[in-house]
Parts: structure tokens; sequence; C-alpha cells
């Protein structure tokens, strides 16, 4: 079987060659980019993309993905991490491989692509799981962002979080938003339940970073 891996670190592309060359049975050419792919005129079994590169490809490059994935199967690299901000394109891929989780299983998710079928890490298929995503993604969010969150936790709306936070209801409203958004949620409840169900965590987290302590107002009296 010949096999294209098409990532543009080295860090990550290593002990993607490395675990394909356990089995022994693959022919490896590696790309630092998918045009590089396109100019050799190879036609590989499998292509390993890095996720960043696949959306790039998607977006940019239709009709050569298409042109690729009607020829080859199609296996998006990606590390855990990633899984939220990807979700919108993985649908589009054969197999998926996270990095920091199965890459020692890359030949039977190839074998698996082949036949038409993903191996989803069993931690994404709990709720906890995906928790456990949204909760690396928690840098993302600013001092005020992330003091939202917690008072979503809470179960207040707009005003009352405004309230607390001694900010405007239009401000804390464009607040939510960037927070459904930078986590990756549906709706305002979903994001609440998460903070209440995930509040020591959220607390743990915030203080690893050394953030200041966050001024909210007691709700009481």
């Amino acid at each position: 079987m010949h096999v294209c891996l098409v990532v543009d670190d080295d860090t990550i592309a290593e002990p993607l060659v490395s675990a394909l060359e356990s089995a022994g049975r693959h022919r490896i050419s590696v790309f630092h980019d998918i045009s590089d792919l396109q100019q050799s005129n190879i036609t590989p079994d499998a292509i390993l993309i890095g996720v960043q590169q696949f959306a790039a490809l998607r977006e940019n490059e239709p009709m050569v993905y298409l042109r690729l994935s009607r020829r080859s199967r199609i296996v998006v690299v990606l590390s855990s991490r990633e899984l939220l901000d990807a979700a919108h394109i993985l649908a589009f891929a054969d197999a998926w491989v996270f990095q920091d989780i199965n890459v020692d299983r890359i030949n039977e998710l190839i074998d698996l692509g082949l036949e038409g079928h993903c191996l989803m890490p069993k931690q994404f298929l709990s709720r906890l799981g995906v928790d456990e995503i949204r909760l690396t993604l928690l840098p993302r969010l600013s001092s005020v962002e992330f003091q939202t969150l917690l008072l979503l936790g809470e179960g207040l709306n707009n005003r009352t979080i405004a309230d607390q936070l001694d900010l405007s209801e239009a401000v804390i409203k464009s607040m939510v938003r960037s927070v459904l958004s930078k986590l990756h949620f549906r709706n305002r409840t979903e994001a609440g339940v998460f903070a209440a169900r995930q509040q020591p965590s959220l607390e743990q987290a915030r203080s690893a970073e050394s953030a200041p302590p966050l001024a909210v107002r007691s709700s009481e009296g």
C-alpha cells in the first residue's frame, strides 16, 4: 500500500512515519504541502494530511479535494484539542488520527478508512470527554468572558450578569456570543450546564494561569 503523508510539522510527521514503518507493509512518501503531492503525479492509496492543510484544501481548492478524494482515502491528522474547531470539516475525510491519542494505531485506522469506517476514541463519545476538550480551550477567553461563563453556570440572564460585572447589557450580550463561539457551544444553556458541571475545573484552570482574582460583586443582600 502506498501512503502519502502531507504534514508541515516534522514533530508530527516523525511519529507517524515511525508507526507506519513498524507495519512493514507500506510504501511511504512525505510531502510538506499538498501542491508538492500534486506535482509528483503520485496516486497513493491513502493520504494522511494535517488538519489545517485539509481545511485550506477544502475551502480554497475544492476541485483539487474532489480529485484527490476520488483516487485516495483521506485521513486527517489532528490533536484532540482541535476536534471541536475541526468538527465542521471532519465529515469530509475518510478517517481521523489523533496525534496525542491513537497515532500508534495508524495502520489500523488506514485499513478501516479504506473500508469506509472511522475509529473514534471512546472519550469523545461521552459528554465529559467533550468537556475535557473545552477545558483546554479556556485560554481563548478573556478575563471578562471567563467571568461571564462562570455566571452563565449560575443560570443568570444577561441583565443580571451585567449588574454583577458592572458592565452594560449590550457588552454582556457580546461576551456571551464570544464564549459560545470560542468554546463551540450551541446555545447559552449548553454553556451554562458546562460551567455548572465543571466549576471546580474552571477555577483550577484559571488559577493555574495565575489570573487575577475575579472581581464579581456578591449577589447576596
